[in-house]
């Protein structure tokens, strides 16, 4: 509802500002005056002994009394009417009552979905036990807004126990209308509310917002130091500061920022002297102590806000509450639900509570502006005062918590007492030991129906009853009970309150053959299916069984499988065995491990094995070699129905899978080896994250954890994990524990663990512990209360929160390596409580395993790398020189021409100049970067090793004097002084200058903590430490052996906010609230499917990356998909967070990436309905292949329908074949329905492609027409002939194929071949059509037709050879497209020509321009050719290794590659002429096939020179598998074809070649080919055969083959821009641009810019269009008059897309000086582009800018 659509409550004055000349009539006093004066002229009134109220002073006389008129929601209520002085009653609310604009105080008590819109809402309970419902779309318009096409979840912006300002907008009745329906009507009843400003305070003058207003706003934009708040109040807007917002945020917004379009509850703290901006606060303190200035009054009733604290005087007493007056005219009413006593029991305590006179504090409840008179409620509870939740006394209870979530629905009370009696509506009860009152509702206080409750009878006053809860009120601030003996003796009264495995009673209401159906309570009802009704199997006698075992009315035992509340559904067993089990139940394959063992039922047996079923239908299989000890030979012993104790084998929770085992134990003896004893092993497997290995030397079975391979989790383990393959042999492995009774045996690799087991250290006994002692050991679980650890053997032990971090909030991982220091340890139970702060780690006893921890990580790093420079090892020497001298860097060569960068702060003293040589120290080596660090720094480099250096040697002359020294001090552990001289992210770099300046290394995250750097750091700083690790040696490439310190954390305080920084830095995700939308986070594949990719973010957080945002530009599902593999690290932008659902929806889209470097999007996001239309032409991805049409997923949310009819313009028998899960498809858009959420799509190629014919049908055809088809079917009777592009099929008689009779139809003709026929006859009644292919039907016409197609088709792809921006592009365009822009052009020349009209030139200039161009374009023309096109072959095998429906269009890429223009033309015509004889050659073929090969022989007899009758024939017999015919055949055409015919020979090779690539050996083509090089031309046979190659997709081969072709034929351009293209093509971006470099060195200089030109081609349309861009501007800054290279690199512009670019180049070139001609060559050019892509404006531009030249030629 907008702004513009709500009509305010109607008060006296209109809802607007007021006049600035009103007319005339108007008071001249303000409201505050008139009211003054009114209130005076009333009190005096009344002071009269005797006096009654009367009109206003100065009214009319009274007039005759009328009967009141039927109110209505709309009626006028003017200001007089406060003063109408009919009595006022105390009523409570009811929803008869209700009328819509209405505006209350509500508490939100619920956070849901709609339950008929699925849409996020809010539940609001109001005062007299009403509720009220806020739809999303009513909270603010600015939320909408923000939240654009996500929906914002509400449990962030709001809690329970809210309190909030609401309108009625809307009252749902029952469905028979009225507010008096009953029944199920009365469930069906609604109040819909809204919490928009402008509706809440539509009426609110902004005369009357003062200090201490209650008033409601919308959070509007955030700003630097606080919120501008939206209040909906035309020319008064709020601001609320950061300091003001700041306890809200931290107490109620679970300590974050407010967010926009959030609505809150403020009170006003001043107004600023602009009249137009009110400082607030939402400090919940302020806001419920805040009150009204003792003098102010609001101007209008319409201005009342509920909320706002006023002071009453209490004017009467009634039987339900009191009357009172507030601010001296606004009548106003307490009901005894909301007195300050809480409790009233009669009357009597009213009137002890108030008196006449009183002045009562208290708060406006609602008000009803529509009544007569005007009805506001007031509260003066203490709860509601203070804007809090009543105190209650029971233990778990406090005075700030939420009453309903700790007394839930269905605890019951044996102690309710009725404290009062509203005899109609129901009882006033008091609960033992809870201090908060409840109420009884008539309706639930006894199973008999009452109309009254008697006030003697036996719910008398303090009589006392059981009772149970139904749910809480939190404005009155009363349960709400039963008194009902069926309620209350309910075991359940919801489903949600069945728990999965608990045992139930119930009773049987029904028998099916289905199954039984049990009532469990009163409205829920259970499910016992058949199979789980009986013990034992089920049978064919199972039936009688369960008729004989379940009567109707008899009580049973069940136990609940599963209980779904949203779908109402419960579903039991009786079966005794499961009953009765003292196994765990399985509920969750994430709660099970290997190992355990539960009771399950088989549901299903097959050859492989069993299916078994536990709880809340988790399933496992049990394979056939599992099922018992021995082999099992007849599976029909194992029935579905039977109870299993099963042994879990495996479990994988992302996958949904288990194993299980019906075998006990795996009964192998593992006393060969013990926990803390190291082995060696093999692996035998690896599955999901398990390694499975055998102990050598005793074959002993164990599994190791992926995370169990490293101390440091997340990439490196993984890489880790996925380097390892089956087979390998693995040392240090450390038995974890073992399991005699399952046979298993659990190792780790943990480098802290291994290191503890070598020394003796590792924790095996529980008796080993000792108090105040630490260990290494291993988080096997966390939980919220803290963090469970494991040393080995199962030993575990407690990490309290409070113990778990020393400053920051701690984040443990699952398996992440820590150490332990045991605080105590219980001797009765053993229980043992460790801390994880690294200050009480921090000692002696764990250096040696802090220095393991860096240590590990360096060999780790090395492994992986699988790299090391032998002759550089850390603190070695070398002699180096100084390239360059920057201020931040310098650059230094050294070795055999290898670079690194110095940074500033490790460079030598004073001025030192580029070209220096110098001593310099390795301080680092990066194994991933393959990069050095050096200092040049002379106090770091001893005089011996500089010597040393001097020599070009790597000097590490002290090193092992050095360790030693090392060595003795760690032993000491005594401090020693570094000093800081590098700081990478995970460890420092330091030196030790009392050690001669050994370098060394210190981590900068510890092993418990992760998460931040302990370390403040900067270059240069002395900190204090202590020897962890000292390598036995450090020689030359041993870069991982190095020396790790331990660093004192207090020796370094935290500088310049670096904890801060790296807190912030981190990308850890731990938590759901973790993932913020839009924002770009880590993300690592976890499954890969046909609808995209499951990640996992960190945790037990996963997400979701759908088809349709893995690219931009769309590709088939395997396409997109290939590049990816399980485990690998992405980059992923959040599109979406539903924490409701726990789902995240992310983008791996480079325009969501990086939306400022994407290039064009090709398929643009469809983020919701209003991205689509009826009539747009989109891709997706078949999501769903149902029975009645597709589902096309079109986004991660929509998902378009494609009805069967839909799917081809071709009947498609079997339409299901076509279509797979993943498969991409391009569709039309039929119809959009946002309303009801459906898209429907069509899949016809006519209706996406107007220029596709539709298909024909039988009414389209005459007879006598000549029709082209293909062969369907073969019979005795005739061919069945299918008409192209129609749905049309019909029978082409035996007697009417040929003039001669044909004894056998299927030597003539096959499935599939084409063919020319007459149409004899059409029948429509019968749908039948005949067809004739007699010769004699044909005319020689028909014949030419064809011949002219094929022409035409030759044609057009030889003017495609002489396009010099086509050369590249390896296949043609749509002719259509083409013809557009011939007509664009046509009509461009017109205009142009009539600007140019007179001023057509060709100078002299021009001519030598063009002459010199030819000369330069000029090529190798002797190895030339008009290249040998696969010729058209109608039988069934290609000779261009392409599928027959490819076209064949890249012919004429490289053949234009050396020629100039004219040769290009020269050979056009010779092509012409050629296919010209070749055709008149054949004519017999187009008249009538050859149907033997004695056909053949005699056309060959007329045509010895035809190669295109040579290939048909061997075609011919390859239809029949003739191979070795087929090649006898082709030798036979070489010796026959004269020898003059060098075209027709090659074209024969060319086929030859084909064949032995399809149906030959490798030795079989080698032997073809060497002898096609000594019959022809070399270079020719070399093209012909790596593009064979090509096709053929032997990618090795052609490169092979294209390296040998570079050094063979080097100064040819077309074998190099050929290699590129194909290097590129492939995408070999690298290997493609050398080859230009190595081109230019061997081609000609004549050669060289055509080269170039085609590799800048190259790079626009495989490689970087900037590239390509380089290449030309270089091009064109030495050529600038070459119109054709122009030309070109335009041409590659306007293919790339950029406008702005394509515009600037035009303009570049019509400012050169040309001639005339080619100005108006370029002018055209520019004004089609324009015409294609601009606007009116662009157009006329560019006629502007030729006109201007053209006057210029005139001037």
């Amino acid at each position: 509802m907008s702004a513009k659509e709500f009509k305010a409550p109607v008060t006296k004055r209109k809802q607007k500002e007021e006049e600035d000349f009103p007319r005339g009539g108007a008071s001249g006093l303000t409201p505050l005056e008139y009211k003054e004066i009114a209130h005076q002229a009333d009190t005096s009134l009344f002071s009269e002994p005797g006096a009654k109220p009367s009109a206003a002073a100065g009214s009319e006389p009274a007039k005759k009394k009328r009967k009141p008129t039927k109110k209505t929601a709309n009626s006028e209520v003017t200001f007089e009417n406060t003063f109408d002085k009919k009595k006022l009653n105390v009523e409570i609310l009811s929803f008869k009552r209700l009328t819509e604009g209405t505006k209350l105080l509500g508490c939100i008590s619920g956070i849901s979905r709609g339950r008929d819109s699925d849409l996020p809402e809010l539940i609001v309970s109001l005062p007299n036990n009403l509720t009220g419902f806020v739809d999303i779309s009513e909270l603010s318009d600015e939320l909408i807004q923000a939240a654009g096409d996500s929906l914002p979840d509400l449990a962030e912006q709001y809690f329970i126990g809210q309190w909030v300002q609401c309108v009625i907008i809307g009252l749902q009745y029952g469905a028979s209308g009225g507010a008096a329906a009953s029944g199920t009507d009365k469930q069906r009843r609604k109040i819909l509310l809204s919490l928009k400003p402008f509706i809440v305070n539509a009426g609110v003058k902004p005369v009357d917002i003062a200090v201490g207003t209650f008033v409601s706003g919308a959070v509007k934009s955030v700003e630097d130091h606080g919120y501008i708040v939206n209040l909906g109040i035309n020319g008064l807007h709020g601001f609320l500061k950061n300091s003001e917002a700041k306890m809200y945020q931290r107490i109620k917004n679970n300590d974050k920022p407010l967010a926009v379009g959030q609505v809150l509850t403020f009170s006003v703290l001043s107004m600023e002297s602009n009249k137009k901006t009110v400082q607030l606060t939402v400090d919940a303190m302020k806001v419920s102590k805040a009150l009204l200035g003792d003098k102010f009054s609001f101007s209008e009733i319409g201005s009342i806000m509920p909320g706002n604290v006023v002071e009453a005087h209490i004017t009467e007493i009634q039987d339900i509450g009191a009357v009172g007056k507030f601010m001296g005219h606004f009548d106003a009413t307490i009901d005894y639900f909301h007195t300050s006593k809480g409790m009233i029991t009669s009357k009597k305590e009213i009137e002890e509570t108030f008196k006449i006179n009183d002045k009562v504090r208290a708060r406006v409840l609602y008000i009803d502006l529509a009544s007569q008179p005007t009805r506001i409620g007031l509260s003066n509870a203490k709860h509601v005062m203070g804007l809090t939740q009543p105190n209650t006394t029971e233990s778990q209870l406090g005075s700030k918590v939420f009453p309903g979530t700790f007394i839930p629905i269905g605890r019951s009370f044996e102690a309710v007492t009725v404290k009062r009696i509203d005899p109609r509506h129901g009882l006033l009860c008091s609960i033992d030991g809870i201090d908060i009152p409840a109420y009884v509702h008539i309706s639930r206080v006894s199973d008999e129906h009452l109309a009254n409750i008697s006030a003697t009878g036996k719910f008398r006053v303090d009589s006392t009853h059981r009772g149970v809860v139904l749910g809480y009120d939190p404005v009155d601030g009363l349960f709400q009970m039963s008194l009902q003996e069926s309620i209350i003796d309910q075991p359940f009264l919801r489903i949600e309150d069945i728990a999965v495995g608990s045992v139930v009673k119930g009773t049987v209401t029904k028998v099916s053959e289905k199954g039984v159906i049990v009532a469990l309570a009163k409205n829920i009802k259970g499910f016992v299916p058949l199979l789980h009704c009986v013990d034992s199997a089920v049978t064919s006698s199972t039936k009688k069984h369960v008729d004989e075992k379940f009567k109707e009315g008899k009580t049973i035992k069940c136990r609940v499988l599963s209980a779904d509340a949203v779908e109402g559904r419960v579903i039991l067993t009786c079966k005794d065995s499961l009953i009765s089990s003292r196994h765990p139940i399985f509920t969750s394959l994430e709660d099970i491990e290997a190992g355990s063992f539960s009771d399950g039922v088989i549901v299903k047996v097959n050859a492989h094995g069993c299916i078994v079923s536990f709880y809340n239908n988790v399933k496992a299989f049990a394979h056939i070699s599992e099922l018992q000890e021995t082999h099992v030979n007849n599976l029909s012993i194992f029935q579905p129905g039977q109870v299993k104790t099963c042994r879990v084998l495996e479990v994988d929770a992302s996958e949904q899978k288990m194993k299980v085992s019906f075998k006990k134990s795996s009964e192998i003896d593992l006393g060969s080896v013990e926990v803390g004893t190291i082995h060696k092993g093999k692996i035998i497997a690896i599955k999901k994250d398990l390694i499975h290995m055998t102990l050598k030397p005793s074959e002993t079975k164990a599994v190791i954890h992926a995370t169990h391979l490293s101390d440091h989790l997340g990439e490196q383990a993984d890489r880790i994990f996925h380097n390892l393959k089956e087979g390998m042999i693995i040392s240090d492995l450390v038995v974890l524990s073992k399991d005699e009774t399952r046979g298993s045996v659990v190792l780790t690799k943990k480098p802290i663990l291994v290191l503890a087991a070598k020394e003796k250290k590792l924790i095996t006994e529980r008796a080993a512990l000792k108090e105040g002692h630490v260990y290494p050991a291993f988080v096997r679980q966390v939980a919220k209360f803290g963090v469970f650890v494991e040393f080995a053997n199962g030993i575990e032990a407690l990490a309290f929160r409070h113990s778990l971090s020393d400053a920051s909030e701690a984040v443990f991982v699952r398996n992440q390596s820590v150490l332990a220091k045991v605080l105590r340890v219980d001797p009765t139970d053993g229980k043992t409580e460790v801390s994880l702060k690294p200050s009480d780690v921090s000692t002696s006893e764990s250096v040696a395993f802090q220095g393991e921890f860096l240590s590990a990580y360096f060999k780790q790093l090395e492994r992986l790398a699988k790299k090391a420079d032998s002759t550089i090892s850390v603190g070695a020497c070398t002699q180096a020189e100084v390239k360059t001298v920057g201020k931040n860097e310098w650059t230094i060569s050294y070795g055999a021409n290898k670079t690194a960068t110095v940074a500033a702060d490790q460079v030598k003293g004073g001025k030192i100049k580029a070209g220096a040589k110098c001593p310099a120290k390795v301080l680092d080596v990066d194994f991933e970067q393959d990069t050095v660090d050096f200092t040049l720094k002379d106090a770091l480099i001893s005089v011996e090793d500089a010597t040393e250096a001097k020599a070009n040697k790597f000097s590490t002359s002290s090193t092992t004097k050095d360790l030693t020294s090392l060595a003795t001090l760690q032993k000491s552990q005594g401090p020693v002084e570094a000093v800081v001289e590098l700081v990478k992210d995970d460890y420092i770099v330091l030196s030790i200058p009392e050690v001669n300046n050994m370098i060394a290394f210190a981590a900068t995250r510890s092993l418990n903590n992760r998460k931040d750097r302990f370390i403040g750091y900067k270059v240069g700083e002395k900190v204090k430490a202590i020897v962890a690790y000292t390598p036995k040696a450090q020689g030359k490439g041993q870069t991982a052996e190095r020396v790790i310190l331990s660093v004192e954390q207090a020796s370094v305080s935290p500088r310049n906010g670096a904890t801060k920084e790296a807190k912030k830095g981190t990308n850890a995700i731990a938590t759901f609230e973790d993932v913020k939308e839009g924002s770009i986070i880590s993300a690592r594949v976890a499954n890969i499917q046909h609808s995209g990719m499951d990640v996992h973010l960190g945790g037990k957080i996963f997400g979701r990356i759908h088809l349709t945002n893995v690219a931009d530009t769309y590709a088939t599902s395997e396409t997109l998909l290939k590049n990816f593999k399980k485990g690998q690290l992405l980059k992923c932008f959040v599109l979406q967070v539903d924490t409701s659902n726990k789902k995240i929806d992310l983008s791996l889209r480079p325009s969501r990436l990086a939306p400022e470097n994407h290039s064009v999007v090709h398929d643009p996001e469809v983020k919701g309905f209003s991205d689509l239309a009826a009539g747009g032409i989109l891709q997706g991805f078949v999501s769903n292949v149902a029975d009645k049409g597709l589902f096309v997923a079109l986004s991660q949310k929509l998902t378009g329908r494609v009805k069967i009819a839909e799917l081809s313009d071709d009947y498609l028998k079997d339409w299901k074949s076509h279509f797979t899960v993943g498969q991409l498809v391009k569709a039309k858009i039929v119809n959009v329905s946002e309303s009801h959420h459906q898209i429907e799509l069509t899949l016809k190629a006519s209706q996406i492609d107007p220029s596709i014919k539709a298909i024909q049908t039988l009414a389209d055809f005459t007879k006598g027409e000549k029709v082209k088809g293909t062969i369907k079917a073969v019979k005795e009777i005739g061919v069945f002939i299918k008409i192209d592009n129609s749905t049309v099929s019909g029978l082409c008689h035996i007697s009417e194929i040929s003039e001669n009779h044909v004894p056998d139809v299927s030597k003539l003709y096959a499935v599939g071949d084409p063919v020319k026929a007459k149409i004899l006859d059409i029948d429509m009644e019968k749908k039948r059509i005949s067809f004739g292919l007699k010769s004699s039907y044909f005319e020689e016409g028909d014949a030419e037709v064809d011949e002219d197609e094929e022409e035409s088709v030759e044609g057009s792809d030889e003017e495609m050879e002489g396009a010099s921006d086509e050369d590249v592009e390896m296949g043609g365009e749509d002719s259509d497209a083409e013809e557009e822009d011939e007509d664009d052009e046509e009509e461009s020349d017109g205009e142009v020509d009539n600007i140019f009209a007179g001023h057509d030139d060709s100078d002299s200039e021009d001519a030598e321009e063009d002459e010199e161009e030819s000369k330069v374009a000029d090529d190798d023309s002797d190895v030339e050719m008009a290249e040998a096109a696969p010729l058209a072959v109608a039988s069934g095998f290609n000779w261009d290794g392409k599928d027959d429906a490819e076209e064949d269009t890249k012919s004429g890429d490289s053949d234009s590659d050396d020629d100039s223009d004219d040769e290009r033309s020269g050979k056009k015509k010779k092509a012409k002429k050629q296919a010209t004889v070749v055709q008149d050659d054949t004519a017999d073929l187009e008249s009538q096939a050859p149907q033997v090969s004695s056909d053949y022989e005699r056309l060959l007899l007329g045509s010895p020179n035809s190669s295109y009758l040579w290939i048909n024939y061997m075609a011919f017999q390859l239809q029949l598998s003739e191979i070795n015919k087929a090649r006898e055949i082709g030798q036979r055409a070489l010796k026959s074809i004269s020898f003059r015919e060098e075209q027709e020979k090659m074209n024969v090779w060319v086929a030859l070649m084909n064949l032995e690539n399809t149906f030959g050996s490798a030795d079989s083509l080698e032997e073809v080919f060497k002898n096609a090089v000594q019959t022809c031309e070399p270079k020719k046979i070399y093209l012909q055969l790596v593009k064979i190659y090509e096709r053929s997709s032997k990618i090795d081969l052609a490169t092979e083959l294209y390296t040998t072709m570079t050094k063979k034929f080097g100064q040819s351009s077309k074998v190099w821009t050929g290699f590129g293209h194909f290097q590129l093509h492939h995408g070999h971006l690298e290997a493609g641009r050398e080859l230009l470099q190595r081109s230019l060195k061997s081609l000609p200089k004549r050669k060289h810019i055509k080269t170039i030109s085609k590799f800048a081609q190259l790079e626009f349309k495989y490689g970087e269009p900037e590239r390509g861009r380089t290449i030309f501007e270089g091009v064109m800054s030495n050529y600038p008059k070459r119109i054709d290279l122009w030309s070109v690199y335009i041409d590659m512009e306007v293919r790339n897309g950029e406008q702005d670019a394509v515009r600037r180049l035009f303009a570049r070139v019509v400012s050169l000086k040309l001639s005339s001609k080619k100005m108006k060559f370029f002018f055209k050019k520019w004004l089609a582009y324009e015409k294609d892509n601009g606007d009116d404006e662009s157009v006329e531009e560019v006629k502007r800018r030729a006109l201007a030249y053209v006057e210029s030629l005139s001037a």
